[in-house]
C-alpha cells in the first residue's frame, strides 16, 4: 500500500511542495493528490478544514497524520530525506516544530514561489495528481 499524501491544489507553494516530494520519491512510495480531487476526502475520512491548514498523510497503516508529523513520516521513505528525520522528531518533541509548521503554512504567501495563493476564497480548483 502507497502512502497518500494530500495537498492543496489552488496553492502555489503546496503544488511546488508536492512536486519536489514526488521527484524525492525514488521508490515510488507516495501518491501525491490533490484535496480537491472531487470525492477524495471524504473517500479517505479527512476533514476539510484541517486539509486547509495542515498537509494530511494517510500511512501505509491507514492512519492519519497531519503537517509535521505527516512530512516526517513521509521523510521515512524518502532517502534524500533521512537526514532531516531526527531533527524534525526532536522539534516536535520538544513542542516547536508545530508550531514553526503551522506558521509556514498560515504564511506561505511569503515564500517567493511563482503564482497566486487564492486563500481563503480558493476560486481556482485542479484535480490531477502528481506522478512526475
Amino acid at each position: 500500500m502507497k502512502i497518500l499524501v494530500f495537498y492543496d491544489g489552488t496553492c502555489p507553494f503546496c503544488v511546488n511542495s508536492a512536486r519536489v516530494l514526488k521527484r524525492l520519491d525514488w521508490f515510488n512510495q507516495l501518491d501525491v493528490i490533490n484535496m480537491y480531487t472531487p470525492g477524495i476526502l471524504e473517500r479517505y475520512a479527512i476533514d476539510p478544514q484541517k486539509a486547509l491548514q495542515r498537509i494530511q498523510v494517510r500511512t501505509k497503516f491507514g492512519t492519519i497524520r497531519e503537517g509535521l508529523a505527516g512530512i516526517t513520516y513521509i521523510s521515512l521513505f524518502l532517502p534524500l530525506l533521512w537526514i532531516l528525520v531526527p531533527f524534525m522528531a526532536f522539534s516536535q518533541w520538544i513542542g516547536l516544530g508545530q508550531k514553526l509548521y503551522d506558521w509556514i503554512a498560515k504564511n506561505r504567501l511569503l515564500f517567493p514561489v511563482p503564482g497566486y495563493c487564492p486563500l481563503p476564497g480558493k476560486e481556482t480548483i485542479y484535480t490531477e495528481k502528481i506522478d512526475d
